[in-house]
């Protein structure tokens, strides 16, 4: 296999107290009959968790804490003002209900969506962050005398 090599001079902006400059310097190329492959992946360990973490905060929301909260809404009853039901209220004073309008069957709504997600996003991100400290500082169960032996 052939490979050629070639001389350049470039010049590289180095970033200094006083602002930008540029200063030469020589790079060498390499070039072959191959191309290089640069192997990209959709689906890695970053990927899994963030999305595993954000369902799973949106199936808990759904099907754990929406019935509890709807639960304890019929158990307490709607908000009562001046001894006049929510229901009763006049028209301006109540929500705009147009944004909290869903075809989901037990009212999980964009709110509902936009919390849970952000929720699961932040504990992956958790976990991330725990686990890239433990990797950067060497920590793990086989470090800790008596419990990876």
């Amino acid at each position: 296999m052939a490979t050629t090599m070639s001389l350049t001079k470039t010049t590289l902006p180095r970033q200094s107290a006083l602002g930008a400059r540029s200063l030469p310097a020589l790079s060498v190329r390499t070039q072959s009959r191959r191309s290089q492959r640069q192997v990209t992946r959709a689906i890695n360990d970053t990927n899994l968790i963030i999305s595993g973490c954000t369902a799973g905060a949106l199936i808990l929301g759904r099907f754990v804490f929406l019935p509890f909260q709807k639960d304890n809404l019929k158990r307490q009853g709607l908000p009562v003002q001046n001894d006049v039901p929510y229901a009763d209220i006049e028209r301006l004073s109540q929500q705009a209900d147009s944004v909290l309008k869903t075809n989901d069957p037990e009212g999980f709504n964009i709110i509902d969506v936009l919390a849970w997600g952000s929720l699961g996003h932040a504990a992956a991100y958790a976990i991330l962050a725990i686990n890239s400290l433990q990797a950067a500082n060497n920590i793990g169960p086989e470090n800790i005398p008596g419990v990876g032996q």
